[in-house]
């Protein structure tokens, strides 16, 4: 858990708390499976006073080991995520469900690091922006060899009408 004191943020109506450290993935509680950070995450940020919340911003790096979605080749990459966050004191009114509370005054920032550091992520990671991906017939990777593989199909319900293109 990531826990920052904001006492003399709160008494003053625009204090400010500046930060910079490097996490872990298990301090982030962010496992292997989730996604393969290499080393650790540089974390630099502020939490302020902005009347009635307080305002995490921060930005994150991290070396991550990434499987290429078309060629299936293992890469790293440089995954850069934003927060930008409200924390409500417990006692406000009408605040949503999902959002961010605290009670005391220190405040667990581990919540929205982690789910920033992971929405960041793509869904589908290339090696490269032209990756040319696998042949869907022999599976030779086409950013490496070429192969003379036929890997046009033709769908047989219309293979009739190719006799009409010929004639």
């Amino acid at each position: 858990m990531i826990k920052v004191n904001v006492a003399e943020i709160k008494e003053r109506l625009v204090g400010q708390k500046t930060f910079a450290f490097d996490l872990t993935p298990e301090e982030l509680e962010i496992s292997s499976s989730e996604t393969e950070i290499l080393g650790t995450v540089r974390t630099e940020g502020s939490i302020s006073n902005a009347g009635d919340v307080l305002l995490l911003e921060v930005t994150m790096s991290a070396q991550v080991q990434r499987t290429c979605g078309r060629c299936l080749k293992e890469f790293t990459a440089v995954t850069k995520a934003e927060v930008l966050e409200k924390f409500y004191p417990t006692s406000a009114d009408n605040i949503e469900k999902d959002a961010f509370v605290y009670d005391s005054d220190v405040i667990d920032i581990t919540v929205p690091l982690r789910e920033s550091l992971l929405l960041a992520e793509p869904l589908q990671a290339l090696c490269q922006e032209d990756c040319k991906g696998l042949c869907p017939v022999c599976g030779v990777n086409l950013n490496e060899e070429t192969c003379n593989c036929e890997t046009k199909t033709i769908d047989p319900r219309l293979a009739a009408l190719k006799q009409f293109i010929k004639n």
